[in-house]
């Protein structure tokens, strides 16, 4: 055992420093900083149970929120909505065809939904870590949808930018609030 005050060693189990005199037998034991959550870890914390406890504190007093929750939260909202839009306008011997993620596939549809639920509960839990993350993970998500969507006769559509604009405003939140945790 080493003691907190001084840094002396002394035998396990000694209830005081032979060094200094400090108590040293009662203590428990600290846990690294990243099972820690809450207030106690300036990068948020990843523990699950005190992710839950957050959630459940913040998810009716939204006069707590902040900008960087608002604007996460606005941009879940927006990319749930960019599912439903028109992604595509594929112009093929003169006919404009209106292509949207719901025609594109379950897989597409599955992960949008999933990033802005993500969003929504990092947001809401107030953790700047996470909810950098999830904001990472939303622009990835955007650009693989560039690439893959993206046809050689396609113009995008006005889901394109609503999703655009959903992952970036997701990503701008995380930062935000990443800074304002690592600031404060």
């Amino acid at each position: 055992m080493f003691c907190p005050k001084c840094g002396a060693q002394n035998p396990d189990g000694s209830p005081f420093c032979a060094s200094c005199g400090a108590q040293i037998g009662a203590q428990q034991p600290q846990q690294p900083m990243m099972n820690q959550g809450g207030g106690n870890n300036p990068m948020g914390g990843f523990n699950p149970q005190d992710m839950m406890n957050d959630f459940k504190n913040n998810i009716g007093n939204f006069k707590s929120f902040k900008l960087a929750q608002f604007i996460t939260l606005g941009g879940a909202a927006v990319l749930l909505i960019s599912i439903f839009l028109p992604f595509l306008s594929v112009k093929m011997f003169g006919i404009s065809v209106s292509a949207s993620l719901l025609k594109g596939g379950a897989l597409h549809w599955l992960l949008a939904i999933l990033i802005a639920l993500c969003a929504g509960f990092v947001a809401v839990t107030k953790k700047g870590m996470p909810m950098l993350i999830v904001g990472c993970v939303a622009v990835a998500y955007f650009i693989m949808e560039f690439f893959v969507q993206k046809e050689e006769f396609a113009t995008f559509s006005i889901g394109f930018y609503f999703m655009l604009l959903g992952c970036a405003a997701i990503c701008v939140g995380g930062v935000m609030q990443f800074l304002e945790d690592k600031k404060g």
